[in-house]
């Protein structure tokens, strides 16, 4: 069974463990036998959050029918879900019309960008069907650009999505590219949808589960190879060890996208470092 591959196994606890600080993402799963996402479980005649941040506690979670799962890119130091202490920053791109060929080449620029922006270190993986999704993680963005501040998060966010759209109109100017939640991006008759995930308590595929709806694996992509990925790369019978390993280091370059007195409060060393 896939799901019993050590790697597998590995990389979905691996995500579902928060490295910011003490907290942890909210945990779900695809319920096979009721053909629904679920964040609580029955046992014993109780209702109990899913949780699959250890791997006896995955294979608990795999034994109740779950067949995929998911995480929040919400950041949480307790079970007060209204309270995340911060969040990822997530994009997911999805081929309306074009199939994936297009996605692929969207998703290349998008990232292009980000790197332009300072982000040197983004997590990219395939969605599962026609399209892949770009993760910012938290413990990758410098506190100054947000102080603590989830409004900020946001701001910064909309900051990197208009930088994403300039590169597009940039460097791909045979496309239609009109910004809006989410950008409409077009190429003759290919489309697609560019779309921040911000949505209180959302939810996001766990790297290497299987989508629930085309059976392949969201398997992790290096960035730089996105354009030859193939969705024979993503078959649970082909699919290799992949992994998101953490930021090397912290992306001080996003800084000059923060807002002006949160740049103001950075001290020139780290101004220099950026």
């Amino acid at each position: 069974m896939y799901y019993q591959r050590f790697d597998v196994k590995r990389t979905i606890v691996d995500f579902a463990s928060s490295s910011v600080g003490n907290g942890f993402r909210e945990c779900a799963i695809f319920n096979s036998n009721a053909g629904s996402i679920q964040r609580n479980v029955g046992e014993n005649g109780g209702r109990q959050l899913v949780s699959f941040s250890s791997g006896a506690e995955f294979e608990k979670a795999a034994r109740t029918g779950a067949s995929a799962f998911y995480c929040s890119y919400w950041h949480y130091d307790g079970l007060d879900f209204s309270h995340p202490v911060g969040r990822d920053l997530v994009w997911t791109i999805r081929a309306k019309k074009g199939g994936l060929g297009f996605a692929k080449v969207v998703t290349s620029l998008a990232i292009r960008a980000l790197e332009e922006a300072g982000v040197s270190e983004p997590w990219v993986k395939y969605s599962g069907d026609l399209g892949f999704d770009i993760v910012v993680p938290l413990e990758g963005v410098p506190l100054e650009a947000w102080m603590g501040d989830l409004g900020a998060l946001d701001e910064l966010q909309a900051e990197l999505t208009n930088c994403i759209v300039g590169h597009l109109r940039e460097h791909a100017p045979n496309f239609d590219t009109t910004y809006g939640q989410p950008v409409n991006i077009k190429r003759g008759m290919d489309t697609c949808l560019l779309s921040e995930l911000r949505v209180r308590r959302g939810l996001l595929l766990a790297p290497m589960s299987l989508s629930p709806e085309t059976g392949l694996v969201s398997v992790p992509v290096d960035p730089d190879r996105v354009e030859s990925f193939s969705v024979l790369d993503a078959s649970p019978e082909n699919v290799r060890r992949a992994g998101w390993a953490p930021p090397t280091e912290v992306a001080y370059g996003l800084l000059r996208h923060s807002r002006p007195w949160q740049a103001a409060m950075t001290s020139p060393a780290v101004v220099s470092e950026a």
